[in-house]
């Protein structure tokens, strides 16, 4: 028993990090191209960089979601950051949307995926 708990485990671990490299590098991506846009708004247009900053010094959790909104855009991230001055009832209206786009909704329970691999019964596990 001590063994397949063991292989399981080790299975799971193997299988988990497969997927960690990945999403360090969608991470890793964003923060990069990111930073390429506000290093090109600093030579292009420091005026927006100015308001960027002050936003930064006093919410960031709005700076937060223009950057993400704004996905790496110059032109994108303007007309957010003038959107949420000029209206940031409308603003906020857009960043819910946006972010409920990226939640995904768990299945219902009837709909799961399950393993059929065995099944544990009586402390021991069945084969099928």
């Amino acid at each position: 028993m001590n063994k397949v708990i063991k292989v399981l485990s080790l299975v799971l671990v193997l299988t988990s990090s497969v997927y960690l490299p990945s999403a360090f590098a969608v991470t890793a991506n964003n923060t990069a191209s990111t930073t390429e846009m506000l290093i090109t708004l600093a030579e292009t247009d420091p005026v927006l960089i100015d308001r960027l900053n002050d936003i930064a010094l006093t919410d960031k959790k709005l700076l937060k979601q223009l950057l993400n909104m704004a996905e790496s855009e110059p032109v994108k991230l303007e007309r957010l950051l003038n959107l949420a001055e000029r209206n940031a009832h409308m603003f906020w209206m857009i960043a819910n949307i946006y972010n409920a786009q990226s939640i995904t909704l768990e299945q219902p329970v009837d709909e799961q995926p399950f393993s059929t691999f065995g099944a544990i019964s009586d402390g021991g596990i069945i084969q099928n």
